[in-house]
């Protein structure tokens, strides 16, 4: 069956193909011209798509996105329009031309260019790509079980983050989910559904807002959902190591298993991030510790600790090895104070 269309519109539709060919054609074919010269003495000629954590995702036609190690370039040369931030925070606005210096790029701003050593390079954006979301996109998933054959014990653990950075702002979110079957007692879960919007500020100060809702068996919380506003500060931020600190507020909503009546509060938010990484090998490590102390009894107060080591073995595929601790000064009736455990997980990281 064929359709026909009304003749008024045949020049509208063929104009719109034709717009739509050549869309498609400028940003299949649309030339790579920045030039990445390595300390080898090699050329790559391709697209700066990222600079993060010693890492350069760089574009190219023939070997397709690679990650260059931010060690072995020697310097760039770019027409984008970029943004360069080093290590005290200060970020830099525009194109790149190559360095007669190794180991240095020159940024060409607005009030001339600036010559910076490589090693305070900590992470490099293309601005005209904020709005092409899958670029910004970064991520992983992970699932992991175990096993206990004496006690019978298993448990099954689904973990996925993902995060999209521009040069202003970063969007995250973050799910945990973890079920426990015990014969002997009924199947307990732990469950967190966590996102926040962090706006980037000078000198590596931040501002967030946060929203979040959790559940876990073991303390007796069935749901707890929170809202809140945190100021921080990056205090270390390299190629390998990022320390930040934080603290705000939040309102929290909390209904519990059994008798005890739901409660709403408002409490303090106290929040220290560790994360190390490095390339060769692939690896990671991560540290969050955060206290919530309630602010009507200061005697209360709960804290949610995280500590995570990753390693790569394929490109893209990973090992994850976690340890969680929670803990309520005030649990609920018949409820634990402490929740703890151990899980180890396969994943895959975009």
């Amino acid at each position: 069956m064929t359709c026909q269309l009304p003749r008024p519109l045949k020049p509208v539709c063929a104009s719109l193909l034709s717009a739509l060919i050549l869309l498609v054609s400028t940003n299949t074919y649309a030339a790579k011209t920045d030039i990445v010269l390595l300390v080898n003495g090699d050329t790559i000629t391709g697209e700066v798509k990222s600079l993060d954590f010693g890492s350069l995702r760089y574009s190219t036609d023939s070997m397709g996105t690679v990650n260059i190690d931010w060690e072995d370039v020697a310097t760039i040369k770019s027409d984008q329009k970029l943004q360069v931030e080093i290590t005290s925070g200060t970020r830099y606005f525009g194109s790149l031309i190559e360095s007669e210096t190794q180991h240095s790029i020159i940024v060409v701003t607005k009030n001339g260019p600036v010559e910076i050593e490589n090693s305070d390079v900590t992470r490099m954006t293309p601005i005209e790509t904020d709005s092409r979301l899958v670029e910004r996109l970064d991520g992983s998933i992970s699932l992991g079980t175990s096993s206990q054959k004496g006690s019978g014990v298993s448990t099954l653990n689904l973990s996925s983050n993902v995060q999209y950075r521009t040069r202003t702002y970063l969007i995250g979110l973050d799910i945990n989910s973890t079920i426990t079957d015990q014969p002997s007692e009924e199947t307990s879960s732990r469950h967190n559904v966590s996102s926040n919007y962090q706006r980037f500020r000078s000198n590596r100060w931040f501002t967030e807002w946060l929203a979040s809702w959790e559940r876990n068996d073991e303390l007796g919380i069935l749901s707890r959902f929170q809202v809140g506003a945190a100021v921080g500060r990056y205090l270390v931020q390299t190629n390998k190591n990022q320390f930040s600190v934080k603290g705000g507020l939040v309102e929290s909503r909390e209904s519990f298993v059994g008798d005890t009546e739901s409660d709403t509060k408002a409490e303090g938010l106290l929040e220290f991030r560790y994360l190390h990484r490095r390339l060769i090998p692939k690896a990671s490590a991560s540290f969050v510790s955060t206290i919530y102390p309630t602010l009507s009894d200061f005697s209360a107060f709960r804290a949610e600790t995280d500590l995570t080591f990753r390693r790569e073995f394929i490109d893209d595929l990973f090992f994850d090895l976690s340890v969680y601790h929670s803990y309520l000064s005030k649990p609920p009736d018949g409820s634990a104070s402490t929740d703890y455990g151990v899980t180890t997980s396969l994943g895959y990281s975009f």
